[in-house]
C-alpha cells in the first residue's frame, strides 16, 4: 500500500469521525475523545484571553517599569470583575447543560429562558461594578499600597478599560451559551478575533504608527475597549448561528424568579470561591508593593508566565465540567466520578512538565521581558517554587469545576475562605515580611495553601457525598410526579361482563372512584 493511498484513508477516518460527532447532539458528547476535543477550543480560547492583558504588558515593557507596573495592578482590580461576570456565566452554563442532559420535554424554552435571565443579570451586574470603579478607585489604589508615581497611569488604564464592563458582561453570557451546547471551537474564533484586534491596536497605540502619536497605557486600555466590542459582535454572530437560542424579554414575563434562584446558587458561591482567591492575591499584592517597584514587576511577570503552566488545565476544567453536566443531568454518576479522575492525571502531569520546561529556561523567558538582573535572579527563585505551586493549583481549578458541576458549590468557597486567608495571606505575610524572605516567601505561603485546598477538595469528591444527594434529589423528585390512575381495563371490563354477577358494577364505580380520588 502507498504513502498516498495511506493518507487518503486516514483523510476519510478523520472525516467518518468528525461527521459521526456533528449528527450527534451535545447532550451525546461524554465520551474522553470528546472532552479532550472541547477543551482544546477552549485552550486556545484562553491562551488568547491571556494574551490581551500579556500583550499589553509586552509592548508596554521596552517604557520602564512603571508603566507595567501601573498596569498590573489595575488589572489585578479588573479581574475581580472579570471573576464575577464569568461566574453568572458559568452558572448558566451548568444550568443549560443539565437541561441539555435531561429528558425534559420543553428544553428549549428552557434554555431559552436561562439565556435571556443571564444577559440581563450580567448587562446589570456590569452596570454596578462600573460605578463602583469609578467612584471608588482611589480608595482601591490605597488600599494596595500602590506607589503615587503609577496613580496616574493605572488610573487612566482602569477607567477606560472599566467603563466597557457591560460589555464584557454579555460577552460572557454569549460565550457561555456556546460552551453549553458543546460550540467550544466558536467561542474560540471569537477571542482569535478579539486577540488579534488588541494586537493591531496595540501596536499601533502604544508606541504609535504613522500620524497616530505614541499614547502609551492609554493606548493599551483603548486597544482592548476597540478588541472587546469586535469580541462582543463575533460572539453574538455565532450564537445566533450556531444554536436555536432566542433571548426575548417575553421570558422574563413572569419573571423567573425560580431559574434566578438556581442560577444565583451556583454563581455567587462560584464567584465567591474564584473572588475570594482574587482578594487574597490583592492583599498579597499589597504586601508585595511595600517591597518597591521591581519586585511588583517580578511579580506581575511571574504570575504571567506562571499563569501559562496550568492554561490547559483551566481548559481541561471547562470542557470536564460541560461534560459533567450532561452525565449528571442523565444520572450517569460513575461516568462522573471517571471523567474527574482522568482530568485530575492530565492536569497534574501537563502542569508539572510546563513549569519544569519554564524554569530550566527561567531567564531566556524572562529575557523577553526585561534585562534587569535583579529581575531575572527573583523571578529563577519565584519559578523553582512554582513548580510545585502548579501541581496544587491545577487540581484545585480542577475539582472546584467538578464539584460545581455535581451541585457541590459550598465546599470548594468554604476551603477557599479559610485557606487563603490563614496560609496564603497570613502566612504570605508571616514569612515574606515578617521574616524577611519576600517575594519567594510570599510564592511559599500560597504553594502550601494550593497543596491544602487541593487536598481536602479531593477527598471531599472521593466521599461521594455529592453522589448521595443527587440520588435522593432524584427519587424525591420521582415520588412527586403523579401516578397513573389504577382503573381497570377495558379488556378486564368485557371479561366481567361475560359472567355478569354484579361484578361489573363493582368495577365500574371501583374505576370511577378512583380517578375521582386521584384527580382530588
Amino acid at each position: 500500500m502507498t504513502i498516498a493511498a495511506l493518507a487518503q484513508g486516514a483523510q476519510a477516518r478523520v472525516r467518518a469521525v468528525r461527521t459521526e460527532r456533528a449528527a450527534r447532539t451535545p447532550a451525546e458528547r461524554t465520551a474522553p475523545s470528546d472532552v479532550l476535543a472541547l477543551s482544546m477550543p477552549l485552550f486556545v480560547e484562553l491562551f488568547m484571553q491571556i494574551m490581551i492583558g500579556n500583550i499589553n504588558q509586552f509592548m508596554l515593557a521596552p517604557l520602564g517599569t512603571q508603566p507595567v507596573a501601573a498596569v498590573g495592578n489595575a488589572l489585578q482590580i479588573l479581574n475581580i470583575v472579570t471573576i464575577a461576570l464569568s461566574a453568572m456565566g458559568t452558572a448558566s452554563t451548568v444550568l443549560v447543560t443539565r437541561v441539555l442532559g435531561g429528558s425534559g420535554v420543553d428544553r428549549s424554552r428552557s434554555v431559552s429562558e436561562i439565556a435571556t435571565l443571564a444577559l440581563v443579570v450580567n448587562a446589570v451586574l456590569a452596570g454596578l461594578m462600573t460605578a463602583v470603579l469609578f467612584a471608588f478607585w482611589p480608595q482601591f489604589f490605597s488600599l494596595l499600597n500602590i506607589d503615587p508615581a503609577l496613580h496616574g497611569m493605572a488610573s487612566s488604564f482602569l477607567l477606560v478599560v472599566g467603563s466597557t464592563t457591560m460589555l464584557q458582561g454579555v460577552f460572557f453570557a454569549f460565550t457561555a451559551l456556546l460552551r453549553a451546547h458543546a460550540r467550544t471551537g466558536d467561542v474560540m474564533k471569537a477571542s482569535l478575533a478579539m486577540n488579534a484586534v488588541n494586537i493591531a491596536a496595540s501596536a499601533a497605540l502604544i508606541g504609535g504608527v504613522g500620524a497616530l502619536p505614541a499614547l502609551g497605557v492609554e493606548g493599551a486600555a483603548a486597544a482592548n475597549v476597540v478588541a472587546r466590542v469586535v469580541g462582543l459582535l463575533v460572539a453574538r454572530g455565532l450564537v445566533r448561528r450556531n444554536t436555536d437560542v432566542r433571548m426575548s424579554v417575553s421570558y422574563l414575563r413572569p419573571f423567573p424568579w425560580s431559574t434566578l434562584k438556581r442560577m444565583l446558587g451556583v454563581g455567587v458561591p462560584s464567584s465567591g470561591e474564584q473572588m475570594n482567591y482574587d482578594l487574597a492575591q490583592i492583599v498579597i499584592l499589597s504586601f508585595i508593593n511595600v517591597l518597591g517597584t521591581t519586585v511588583v514587576t517580578v511579580k506581575v511577570y511571574c504570575s504571567m508566565i506562571a499563569g501559562i503552566a496550568y492554561l490547559y488545565s483551566i481548559a481541561l476544567s471547562q470542557a470536564t465540567q460541560i461534560v459533567l453536566g450532561y452525565l449528571f443531568g442523565a444520572g450517569k454518576f460513575d461516568a462522573v466520578a471517571r471523567r474527574v479522575w482522568a482530568a485530575d492525571l492530565i492536569a497534574i502531569v501537563l502542569t508539572t512538565c510546563v513549569s519544569v520546561l519554564i524554569y530550566v529556561n527561567s531567564d531566556a523567558v524572562l529575557g523577553l521581558f526585561t534585562a534587569d538582573p535583579l529581575v531575572h535572579e527573583l523571578g529563577r527563585q519565584v519559578m523553582l517554587v512554582e513548580v510545585f505551586l502548579g501541581v496544587g493549583r491545577a487540581l484545585n481549578i480542577v475539582m472546584v469545576k467538578a464539584l460545581i458541576a455535581v451541585g457541590d458549590v459550598k465546599t470548594p468557597v468554604t476551603v477557599n475562605v479559610l485557606s487563603s486567608w490563614v496560609f496564603a495571606v497570613g502566612g504570605g505575610y508571616l514569612l515574606g515580611i515578617g521574616l524577611g524572605w519576600g517575594i519567594v516567601g510570599m510564592w511559599l505561603a500560597m504553594c502550601v495553601d494550593e497543596w491544602l485546598r487541593a487536598g481536602f477538595l479531593l477527598i471531599t469528591f472521593a466521599r461521594g457525598g455529592w453522589r448521595r444527594r443527587a440520588l435522593a434529589m432524584r427519587e424525591a423528585s420521582a415520588a412527586e410526579k403523579p401516578k397513573e390512575p389504577n382503573v381497570q381495563s377495558v379488556p378486564v371490563l368485557m371479561a366481567l361482563a361475560a359472567d355478569d354477577d354484579g361484578a361489573l358494577a363493582d368495577g365500574v364505580v371501583d374505576a370511577v372512584s378512583e380517578v375521582a380520588r386521584q384527580l382530588w
